[in-house]
């Protein structure tokens, strides 16, 4: 039975508790650089047993915007940190881990496409055996893996490699998510639930999923389809709704009842 959860980067015993209050069942972690990386990777103990104690689980734990490729090469400091934080959820017990792989101008496509498998499969190599799948991010920030062509080289070099899918993102990029997932999401691993609108081609917001664009029946039809079975994750993202505002937990609180209508 898919699982609802929410993105809190900054958990203590207040925040899980308001985690808790909602019904949900597990949080997500996501780092942006290294600086919250090795943040993260300091206090994960304290995390982890607070949690615990809230009585919540980790969904995923995942690192965005890295530089692991240097020139069609590993870049062995880079990698090391990222490390850090698949090793947190491993220690953490998240069922995934979640990063992308940046692209380099100054090499060749192929290059770039070498660099990401070489990196891809060293973090699967380390997560072996561990219960914690290592997932590829289908947004473009830092990240050129993020549709369906890379997506047959990559992922179909590495048959253990998964994806952390998010129809916002192909929405916004112009791409079929409905394609997506009935051609890919049996290798999904990890779900965001983020609403998207536009207009004329242009961006207007990420407002909470149900106020949106998306076909949210159709997706949930599609990864029962699939066979998905795994975590879905809040993504509070719009400005218009800050989490931390009034209205944004108003917004959260409209996309789990909605949300929850699809899990059965």
């Amino acid at each position: 039975m898919m699982k609802l959860g929410i993105i809190n980067n900054q958990p203590n015993k207040d925040s899980l508790a308001y985690v808790k209050g909602l019904g949900l069942s597990f949080i997500e972690l996501c780092n942006n650089n290294n600086e919250e990386t090795l943040s993260c990777h300091e206090h994960i103990g304290q995390y982890i047993a607070d949690a615990k104690e809230a009585g919540l689980s980790f969904g995923s734990i995942g690192r965005w915007n890295s530089n692991m490729n240097a020139a069609g090469k590993v870049n062995e400091e880079e990698l090391a940190i990222v490390s850090k934080t698949l090793d947190d959820a491993i220690l953490a017990g998240a069922p995934t881990f979640v990063c992308g792989c940046n692209y380099d101008d100054s090499v060749s496509l192929y290059r770039n496409y070498c660099a990401a498998v070489e990196i891809f499969g060293r973090l699967l190599e380390k997560a072996k055996g561990t219960g914690t799948s290592v997932a590829i991010y289908n947004c473009d920030w830092n990240n050129f893996v993020n549709n369906m062509e890379a997506w047959k080289i990559v992922l179909g070099e590495l048959p253990d490699l998964k994806i952390k899918f998010d129809a916002s993102h192909s929405y916004h990029a112009g791409r079929d998510y409905m394609r997506e997932i009935a051609d890919w999401g049996d290798r999904f691993a990890h779900v965001h639930v983020k609403g998207a609108v536009v207009t004329g081609g242009r961006y207007v917001d990420d407002p909470p999923a149900g106020m949106d664009d998306l076909k949210w029946p159709s997706i949930f039809a599609a990864l029962y389809a699939r066979g998905y079975d795994g975590c879905l994750s809040i993504e509070p993202h719009s400005a218009a709704w800050m989490f931390h505002t009034e209205r944004g937990k108003a917004g959260v609180k409209y996309t789990v009842d909605y949300i929850s209508k699809f899990i059965l």
